[in-house]
């Protein structure tokens, strides 16, 4: 990959393709997806297109999306079977050699964009980028950091894996060889994607960049929202990716797995256990470098 601003090392002429096309999945979280479609659209430049994908809110969500129609590329209105297909649909129309997808509950760090085409440009061999993010409450206020571990069959058999889904980014030839996300997936899509690229060795770097931001509150799918049915999603799917993808098949209860996993993930990242016990002790400099985040300009 070269320059990413000018992908094809061209220089004037026609419309050059982007480097980085971002889609995000909206659907009825009209609360929050203003501020996910402006964290976007107030840092694009040429080199990136944003592609925004709505099945059908019934929240206002379409009105705001027309808002902010001028600054987004392609906007699809179609129907999807659950939100993996959505992101399937965003991404088949998407041009850039790189696919970087955010939550319409999520958001994008000011400069996240100019350091993903950095990152990018200067690790031409890769196919995934795994990056940092800040985890905050429905109100904005940010408790953590959350920092990525290595993308490997055996890192994420063990459960010792640290998934940041606001901080990864992919190679849209190695997204597009690994088949997508897997649209029957209404749970854990995401990290089927990432086991996906580590049984076919896909080459990953780790980076201490935050790219944006995961937004855990009482309404939303990761805070309990979606209830005991999509408990039993998960179980179901998490256990046919170990067995069928990662050849780790689980015994027993998979969030006894999990519950288990949380030592392995400190024995195997100790720098990672030292920097939550840091956040825990002093959660004022979580909160000031949070704030620097968020006040840089773009």
């Amino acid at each position: 990959m070269s320059n990413p601003s000018s992908p094809d090392g061209e220089t004037g002429g026609a419309a050059k393709e982007p480097f980085l096309s971002i889609v995000t999945l909206s659907f009825n979280q009209a609360d929050y997806l203003r501020e996910a479609l402006k964290s976007v659209i107030s840092q694009k430049s040429d080199a990136v297109e944003f592609i925004v994908v709505d099945p059908g809110s019934t929240d206002g969500s379409r009105d705001i999306i027309a808002e902010y129609r001028e600054g987004i590329d392609t906007v699809i209105l179609d129907p999807d079977d659950g939100p993996a297909d959505g992101l399937n649909k965003g991404f088949a129309v998407a041009r850039g050699r790189v696919g970087y997808f955010l939550n319409s509950d999520d958001f994008m760090v000011p400069g996240a964009i100019d350091a993903l085409l950095r990152q990018w440009a200067d690790r031409p061999d890769i196919g995934l980028l795994l990056g940092r993010a800040w985890r905050v409450g429905g109100d904005g206020s940010v408790d953590r950091e959350l920092l990525p571990t290595a993308n490997d069959k055996a890192t994420l058999a063990s459960g010792a894996a640290t998934i940041v889904q606001q901080g990864f980014s992919f190679a849209m030839d190695k997204f597009r060889a690994v088949g997508g996300f897997n649209a029957a997936n209404r749970s854990t899509w995401d990290y089927e994607l990432l086991a996906d690229f580590a049984a076919a060795e896909v080459p990953f770097a780790i980076v201490n960049d935050r790219f944006g931001a995961f937004r855990l509150y009482p309404g939303g799918i990761s805070g309990g929202a979606a209830g005991e049915a999509h408990q039993r999603r998960f179980d179901a799917d998490y256990r046919r990716i170990h067995a069928d993808i990662l050849n780790a098949p689980i015994d027993g209860d998979v969030m006894t797995f999990l519950r288990g996993a949380r030592f392995r993930k400190m024995l195997e990242n100790p720098s990672h256990a030292i920097h939550r016990l840091r956040e825990l002790a002093i959660p004022s400099i979580t909160r000031k470098r949070f704030s620097a985040d968020m006040a840089r300009r773009v």
